[in-house]
């Protein structure tokens, strides 16, 4: 059999810092492992000078403020699509995927998008239209997570152009169980093409954990943006609220925010600016992925914030578990996340979304006497399932029903 040729369309890639370069970098880095040839369309500026790895400019990023580009894509993103369309480098993508394309006319080639930005699908879907060649869309989000005022119309946009993509590519991955299970409930005829397969982590990536020192002062860190209906608020709210009743000393708790939030993320700019005067609020920029599992693993106890979401884990929850500090969640009752996190082996407290102020408060006491500065490993069945050596095996057996 023919080595297998994969065409891996992703807007984020390493070198590039942002989360959602992780997953596309899994896929190429597994499947050349089992044969494949892989060739990436990335908007991620290359250093390594590997052949196999196209960057191709996004002009967006590119363009000086209040020039007629970037004051058009502000009116997309606020009215038609929270994330932009990013419609331009989609053609860019386009003309160098089919000059790819164009020169390997004989190979049976498996087109690959990961999204979000859409424009990766926008590009997948019409270089198969043109090539005849199949398509697989790999959701690493949903296309129809929208927020703020204009909400509605967005969302009947997305919800559109998901359907859309799901009719048109051969097979379309969700990254959980309960995506897939939207999906069925939402759109029709998607029987054997539809399939699971989760974000996770690459086992080479390895985690070095330590115990902590002993010190009077626990740090408590969020590390990552605030955005899109993340909202810290209730878990600082309860902290100053157990700071004042004495219950806790601010002395004893650091809670640190690392990377940029939306003001609606926040309390208000009074209650900041007591809490960072009294020292025991500190909000950071963001920085970079080494640096961050650093703050991590000098953290005491970990927060994660996805109350917005019933359906989606964020990419953080697999990087906390092997980091294996507790782990206070503010999620859904019921959601994937807190579904791994009870099977997982990590020490961890929920919190949930409408919960009253007293009730958060005891669970945030609760979660503080399990940091002690010791490590716990998370078990085997985190690491078999989520391990990306596995994860990519079943995207081999996938791409074998196609070829």
């Amino acid at each position: 059999m023919s080595v297998r040729l994969v065409l891996l369309i992703a807007y984020h890639f390493p070198p590039d810092n942002e989360i959602g370069a992780a997953r596309p970098y899994r896929f190429y880095k597994y499947l050349k492992r089992l044969g494949y040839e892989c060739h990436v369309l990335t908007a991620s500026v290359q250093e390594s000078g590997a052949t196999d790895i196209e960057y191709v400019a996004d002009p967006q990023r590119k363009e000086t403020h209040w020039r007629f580009a970037w004051l058009l894509d502000r009116i997309v993103r606020k009215y038609f699509w929270n994330g932009g369309l990013r419609i331009r480098w989609s053609i860019s993508v386009f003309r160098a995927g089919r000059s790819f394309l164009k020169k390997r006319k004989d190979r049976k080639i498996i087109i690959l998008s990961t999204a979000p930005p859409v424009a990766a699908d926008l590009a997948a879907l019409c270089l198969a239209a043109y090539s005849g060649q199949c398509w697989i869309a790999d959701f690493r989000d949903p296309i129809t997570d929208t927020f703020g005022s204009h909400a509605l119309f967005q969302g009947i946009l997305s919800r559109r152009f998901a359907r859309l993509v799901l009719d048109r590519a051969d097979l379309a991955l969700a990254n959980t169980d309960l995506m897939l299970q939207s999906w069925s409930n939402k759109y029709s005829g998607l029987d054997g093409k539809a399939h699971v397969l989760w974000n996770g982590f690459d086992p080479e990536d390895l985690v070095d954990n330590y115990a902590l020192p002993q010190r009077e002062r626990k740090i408590l860190s969020h590390i990552g943006e605030l955005y899109g209906g993340r909202d810290i608020q209730p878990l600082l709210q309860a902290a100053a609220q157990l700071f004042e009743s004495g219950k806790l000393s601010r002395e004893n708790i650091t809670i640190r925010q690392i990377g940029a939030s939306q003001r609606s993320a926040l309390p208000g700019p009074e209650f900041l600016r007591v809490a960072l005067a009294e020292g025991w609020l500190e909000i950071k920029k963001k920085v970079p992925a080494k640096q961050a599992r650093l703050m991590a693993l000098d953290s005491d106890g970990l927060f994660l914030i996805q109350p917005q979401t019933d359906i989606q884990v964020p990419a953080k929850l697999f990087e906390y578990l092997r980091v294996g500090r507790p782990i206070l969640a503010y999620v859904m009752r019921n959601s994937p996340s807190e579904r791994i996190l009870r099977k997982a082996g990590v020490p961890f407290e929920c919190i949930y979304p409408g919960q009253a102020p007293d009730e958060i408060e005891r669970r945030l006491l609760r979660f503080i006497v399990m940091l002690d500065g010791h490590p716990i490993r998370h078990n085997r069945w985190f690491a078999d399932t989520f391990d990306a050596s596995h994860q990519v095996r079943t995207l081999d057996a996938l791409i074998r029903t196609l070829t």
